[in-house]
């Protein structure tokens, strides 16, 4: 088998006795073999799938439709009569060691999800996203391939370079749905501050300056940075992410003092990975978190923030 960029011939003794329009993709789940077999069906001409990983009933699913394929690990099935042929997967070498899972939510991998969620419509390469989220290549390679077994993401190849990769966004639903339940099990260090503000205003002003003193990033968020997208709740207190080690920095400069929930306090949250911190973007003096981490931080505070969250997710066409 003879595979190009858009096309393949299938030889016999060196004689051609069959030929395919090549469709490549990344990884294929059952979902995404149930789609290319439709298309192959449809088409004029014969489907050659190449993939790089599949799960197995993607595979058998392409196989009992009748969708030639041949994937990265060399297993090879064509069906074009009367040609027929199956060849299996290579062997692994006991001494071939898998590459590392990753967990497409995880601290910095999550940042991955995050970009293209505020980047709907985008295709990036693995490079141009590597660079934006400021990962290796690698690293974005294996969550991004995370994500498209999980069905969340769609990865094809570019049809003018068809060595470059592009992923895509399926369902942006599903896939907040899948990052707030993995941020959901995490944990962090929160304190509130009393730093003499009586509601949210006031508060906010005090940040602002504090912040042009210090120069130190800080990103407002919750009910308080909902309101920045659109207002739907109007917020008592103002929740803030930092850096952890400016924590100090900040009680000195607010003046602050460990207090309980009340109108115009503060609550500061100790920032797990400072590219959170880098997406702020400043409205009015004020340095707001990007829509994803105040959409997550609206989910966890209360019925109250339920109303802001929904109508972060319909401004960003979630």
């Amino acid at each position: 088998m003879e595979v190009g960029a858009r096309r393949a011939a299938l030889r016999v003794g060196g004689q051609k006795v069959g030929t395919f329009d090549v469709v490549r993709v990344g990884v294929v789940t059952r979902h995404h073999a149930e789609e290319l077999s439709a298309k192959a069906q449809s088409a004029t001409a014969p489907v050659l799938v190449v993939f790089e990983r599949s799960s197995p009933d993607a595979r058998a699913l392409l196989r009992r439709k009748g969708v030639s394929y041949a994937s990265a690990d060399g297993e090879l099935f064509v069906l074009a009569p009367p040609v027929y042929v199956e060849r299996p997967a290579r062997r692994r070498s006991p001494r071939e060691v898998a590459a590392p899972q990753a967990a497409p939510f995880g601290r910095r991998a999550s940042r991955v999800a995050r970009w293209l969620l505020l980047h709907l419509g985008e295709r990036p390469t693995i490079r141009q996203l590597a660079r934006a989220v400021e990962l290796s290549e690698a690293m974005v390679s294996r969550t991004v391939r995370a994500l498209a077994e999980d069905g969340l993401l769609v990865v094809d190849y570019d049809p003018d370079d068809a060595r470059l990769r592009r992923a895509r966004v399926r369902d942006p639903q599903s896939l907040l749905d899948a990052f707030e339940k993995s941020a959901s099990a995490r944990r962090h260090r929160r304190i509130t501050w009393d730093i003499g503000s009586r509601d949210v205003s006031s508060a906010l002003a005090t940040l602002g300056e504090a912040a042009k003193h210090l120069q130190r990033p800080y990103a407002v968020s919750g009910l308080a940075g909902a309101t920045f997208i659109r207002r739907a709740v109007e917020p008592s207190e103002v929740s803030v992410w930092i850096a952890r080690d400016d924590l100090d920095l900040w009680a000195e400069e607010l003046v602050a003092t460990p207090a309980r929930s009340a109108p115009g306090r503060v609550t500061v949250h100790l920032v797990p990975d400072p590219f959170i911190l880098s997406l702020a973007r400043e409205y009015d003096g004020i340095c707001v978190a990007d829509p994803v981490q105040i959409y997550l931080d609206c989910r966890v505070a209360g019925e109250r923030a339920l109303e802001a969250a929904e109508a972060v997710r319909e401004e960003m066409h979630w």
